[in-house]
């Protein structure tokens, strides 16, 4: 029998007041699916963010606005690494090309953390030239994709100088190359981002800050070249590159002049097509409250005004063309309270995603005006590029940083620095899993009514990597012969709850581009968290309508595995109703995902801040003390002994009597 959530079920149950209102309305009326309650929270929170933007009437307002805004977002991804000078940098090759010169150049952005980069020259000399950062977009051969090629070669035949370099993941700078095979391990086009990117909310930090730091750093760099006039630098990027450009102009004044392409737009429409138009995982663009600390991209441009800088957007994007004329709506407003009104503008070309002719040559004729002092109708059409095979740029005698040179893995690096890092106080469970989501919404399910008098309830919580326990019959038959009152419970998202749409990942659950990834990272951006969401559904379920018609009231055993064994663990943390937990097939420790081979995890099983802020799966466990925990054919290891913490080999679900010896003996 399922007991679906209502207003009305929840109101009768006194619970209200406790856990904010119920989403769904009178009656048994359906509650919106995951996926709109999120939008519903984003189009909240960005309504108040644009009433504050659309308040400002003075400078002096917009300069506090703008400080705000980089306040928060420098602490939204865990602040930025500092250094002095420019970064250890080398020539590695050169090529002669028609009216420009390349230079392979390898620097560091951290001691002994290698970043593979281009330098486009004119071939012309004379006084120092105005220079240009191009961050890539996604792409698996990262700088040597034809389309920059085009776009550097153009520049540099303008007379820039012009420093483009491989984003972490992307290019020469594979973190997970399959030497063997030629190819990565995961894909060098976001594949990676993943898995460098997901472990580093739990440290409370975001991939945007290091790929921002790669970026900074290469500015160090062109910067200080004695032929490089440093107070005429601008910087173009498209799609992932149009990212790191908006965010490096928004943190750093030396950007002079940015163009950001493909790439503006509103984020909750944005997160309204992400799944069905683009799954693809991105974590540097998610940062932890980007939507709910009232940032988005309209507050990036804010940070950036009153600079010239110019939107290349098209038609047909998947970053969605109605958020980018909104936004730029909003920032020419707050350009026009600088006084700078024409230094904002914006170029949309027919067409899907990409850096199109069009844009590039609105993009030259920009940097020419603001750079150059050139008329700002005068447009110079580009001049045909032939681009190089990928193998002929590559800058490493292997075609890897991680290769012969040896750098330095992301990932163990990210942890050693995270290490060295201030401590901070430590924070409850409960302060970590407050939810502003609003609402509760789950379905229970009798699995085995009745249960003899003195046991326990045995309540299975449901996730998405694994089969719904209503299909492990054998296992609820064996719990209900010996006894038990078994009931499931889908939290939202999950199992009858699951969000009705489809992504091109392989299964719901992918964690590079399943359906779950995507929500998960809309949570984010709204200062929320999957897992702390379903944890509140579960305690709002231990609270009444688990045990309704348990009279007196059962103690709970609550069971999870995979996803769900985390949801299950944390619940009964901050819960001491709950009277034990068995979980199965669970990561006993989230520290390897930052060894150098790198593991990929959903996002949807991260609750940021937690190694920051709390401590790990033991800490977890040491918090259920002195309640009995079963980790049954769990991975790795906790470490040490842990009180009431029995470890075993064997799957409860496949051998049902683990769990039942376990019960009987926890009392």
């Amino acid at each position: 029998m399922n007991h679906p959530i209502s207003r009305r079920t929840v109101l009768g149950l006194g619970l209200s007041a406790a856990l904010g209102p119920a989403f769904g309305g009178p009656g048994d009326a359906p509650a919106p699916d995951l996926h709109r309650q999120l939008l519903a929270l984003a189009e909240a929170q960005e309504a108040r963010r644009r009433a504050r933007f659309e308040a400002v009437s003075t400078a002096s307002q917009l300069d506090e606005l703008r400080a705000s805004l980089r306040g928060s977002f420098l602490e939204m991804i865990g602040g930025l690494p500092s250094a002095q000078g420019p970064p250890t940098a080398r020539i590695a090759g050169r090529i002669a090309g028609d009216g420009y010169a390349i230079e392979k150049v390898l620097f560091e952005s951290f001691p002994g953390y290698h970043v593979s980069a281009l330098m486009y020259r004119p071939a012309q000399g004379g006084p120092a030239h105005p220079g240009i950062l191009s961050p890539c977009g996604h792409s698996e051969v990262g700088k040597a994709h034809g389309t920059y090629q085009t776009l550097h070669i153009n520049l540099a035949k303008r007379g820039y100088v012009v420093l483009t370099y491989d984003p972490v993941g992307q290019g020469e700078r594979s973190q997970f190359w399959d030497a063997s095979r030629g190819r990565s391990r995961y894909d060098l086009s976001c594949g990676e981002h993943c898995v460098l990117g997901n472990p580093l909310y739990l440290l409370g930090m975001s991939f945007a800050r290091y790929r921002i730091w790669d970026a900074i750093r290469a500015l160090d760099h062109l910067a200080s070249l004695p032929d490089v006039d440093a107070s005429r630098i601008g910087c173009v990027g498209n799609s992932g590159g149009g990212n790191l450009t908006a965010y490096l102009a928004a943190v750093d004044d030396r950007v002079r002049v940015p163009v950001v392409g493909c790439y503006i737009t509103s984020l909750p429409r944005r997160m309204a097509n992400r799944i069905q138009e683009d799954p693809s995982s991105d974590p540097e663009q998610d940062p932890f409250g980007f939507v709910g600390r009232g940032i988005d991209h309209a507050g990036l441009l804010a940070m950036i005004a009153p600079r010239p800088t110019l939107l290349c957007s098209a038609e047909r994007d998947f970053f969605p063309i109605a958020g980018t004329r909104a936004t730029f709506e909003e920032a020419r407003h707050l350009y026009g309270v600088a006084g700078a009104e024409d230094r904002i503008g914006m170029t949309i070309a027919p067409g899907p995603h990409g850096l199109s002719r069009p844009l590039r040559e609105a993009a030259y004729a920009w940097f020419d005006h603001w750079l150059k002092g050139e008329p700002k109708d005068a447009r110079t059409p580009e001049f045909a590029a032939s681009p190089r095979e990928p193998a002929e740029l590559h800058v490493c005698s292997d075609g890897q940083v991680n290769g012969a040179l040896g750098s330095r893995p992301f990932l163990p690096m990210a942890w050693e620095e995270f290490q060295r890092r201030p401590r901070r106080p430590k924070v409850g469970l409960k302060t970590l899993l407050r939810t502003g989501a609003g609402g509760i919404d789950f379905r229970l399910r009798d699995e085995a009514a009745g249960g003899r008098e003195g046991r326990p309830l045995i309540l299975l919580v449901n996730g998405n990597e694994a089969p719904e326990w209503r299909r492990e019959r054998g296992f609820i038959d064996a719990l209900s012969a010996a006894g038990y009152a078994v009931r499931s419970i889908d939290p939202r998202g999950v199992g009858s709850l699951r969000v009705p749409l489809r992504s091109r990942g392989e299964r719901y659950d992918d964690p590079l581009s399943g359906v779950e990834e995507n929500l998960a990272y809309n949570a984010f951006l709204a200062g929320e968290s999957l897992v702390a969401m379903r944890v509140a559904d579960v305690l709002a379920a231990v609270a009444g309508p688990a045990t309704a018609g348990h009279a007196p009231a059962r103690p709970v055993v609550l069971c999870g595995r995979r996803d769900s064994a985390l949801v299950a663990m944390l619940a009964a943390a901050v819960e001491p109703r709950i009277a034990a937990v068995a979980v199965e097939d669970v990561p006993l420790s989230f520290l390897p995902l930052f060894e150098a081979e790198g593991l990929a995890i959903n996002a949807a099983s991260l609750l940021p801040g937690l190694l920051r802020d709390f401590g790990d799966i033991p800490e977890i466990l040491a918090a259920l003390a002195p309640r009995p925990v079963l980790a049954a054919s769990c991975r790795g290891s906790l470490g040490r002994t842990l009180r009431g913490v029995q470890a075993v080999g064997d799957a409860f679900t496949t051998k049902p009597a683990v769990l039942l010896d376990w019960v009987v003996a926890a009392g």
